[in-house]
């Protein structure tokens, strides 16, 4: 596995664990639109990065990147829609599916002809996306919760700039090794 892809599958683990983990603390302030709305989008951005990295390691095997993907984003689905309850979860799990599904095919589709480039610009979306859902859930529980809680976001725009720079960064020094997989020796 490559510094980049390692990079890119624990960011976005790490923002998908921290926003569960926020979420399921602060449960009591979430509105439960907000808590589906986090669920989807949780399941959905895994499913559909995994099912896109998947799908190019397994290129020509779409059965087994596509149940990898969706049980991926089966998981991700009901953890994130535990903590706010049943329709949540279901919200979750249905996401979860459905972005397994086009992540694998995404991921197959792309795979022969730029696979490098697929998975940077998915991951590079996904990781934006994940952050604005860790900020639309910090803004609902701050306007729910009358204490102080925990923030993540005191400088938005430097930690964005930040992810930008380093993808590109690990895009020039270490791009995406996948030629390891071709089996004909081309």
């Amino acid at each position: 596995m490559s510094i980049s892809l390692f990079f890119i599958l624990l960011l976005c683990a790490t923002q998908v664990i921290t926003t569960i983990i926020y979420v399921a603390h602060y449960r009591n302030w979430v509105t439960k639109m907000n808590g589906m709305m986090i669920s989807m989008s949780l399941a959905m951005s895994a499913g559909i990065l995994m099912g896109t990295i998947l799908g190019v390691i397994y290129h020509g095997d779409l059965f087994k990147s596509t149940i990898y993907a969706i049980m991926i984003g089966l998981v991700v689905g009901f953890l994130a829609g535990l903590p706010i309850g049943l329709p949540a979860v279901i919200d979750g799990i249905l996401s979860g599916l459905m972005g397994g599904m086009m992540g694998a095919m995404l991921g197959d589709m792309v795979a022969m002809t730029r696979p490098n480039a697929i998975i940077n610009i998915i991951a590079v979306l996904i990781t934006m996306v994940l952050l604005l859902v860790l900020y639309a859930a910090e803004e609902s529980i701050r306007k729910q919760a009358n204490h102080q809680i925990l923030s993540f976001f005191k400088y938005p725009f430097l930690m964005i700039f930040t992810i930008v720079i380093l993808f590109l960064v690990l895009n020039y020094i270490d791009p995406l090794d996948f030629h390891f997989l071709d089996k004909s020796g081309h």
